[in-house]
């Protein structure tokens, strides 16, 4: 069983390079089958979930955009693509008129190459910030905690936004929880 999983949530976890992972309140390496009796759930937990939710609300919320800008992209590099094919007749002599058609050809390929990084990028972020959720809901899972969050965006100055996480707690010793994010945008 991977015990750090349970362990990072508890405020309990001690990791050092000579023991690795250990209990503060045993002194000893983890030892528990499914859930942990001892296990301390506090500031550490709170502010994993709290995290966890935000990244992936604030990833969804610049879903439509990146997608808006991927293909408003590729329309553009296949554009460039076309225009830069159609630039001039192909019976052409001239050095310079062939040098800017395959140069704007090129850089039509550039907008394809960016337009695709980007996208598969925002997908590998998405990805890893959804199984970062994932993995701290699995564990909350086993020990019956129950959460519903909700996100208050304030309107952003000079870049920097600030968001309010509220967090609704069922069978946990908190009821509900705020939280101030600053985020950068």
């Amino acid at each position: 069983m991977n015990f750090s999983k349970h362990c990072d949530l508890c405020e309990n976890e001690i990791t050092s390079f000579k023991n690795g992972l250990i209990c503060n309140l045993t002194t000893k390496k983890p030892d528990f089958k499914s859930t942990c009796a001892e296990i301390e759930l506090d500031k550490k937990f709170q502010e994993k979930i709290e995290i966890a939710n935000l990244e992936l609300e604030i990833i969804s919320r610049k879903e439509k955009s990146t997608h808006w800008t991927f293909y408003s992209t590729i329309i553009g590099g296949f554009l460039l693509i076309i225009g830069g094919y159609f630039f001039s007749e192909w019976t052409i002599h001239s050095v310079f008129l062939w040098s800017v058609k395959i140069g704007i050809i090129g850089a039509g390929f550039t907008f394809l190459g960016i337009a695709y990084s980007r996208l598969n990028g925002f997908r590998r972020k998405h990805k890893k910030v959804k199984l970062d959720k994932q993995r701290i809901d699995e564990i909350i899972n086993k020990y019956r905690i129950e959460y519903y969050p909700s996100f208050d965006f304030e309107e952003k100055i000079h870049g920097i936004q600030e968001v309010n996480v509220k967090i609704k707690f069922k069978n946990w010793k908190k009821k509900r929880t705020t939280t101030p994010y600053k985020i950068n945008c």
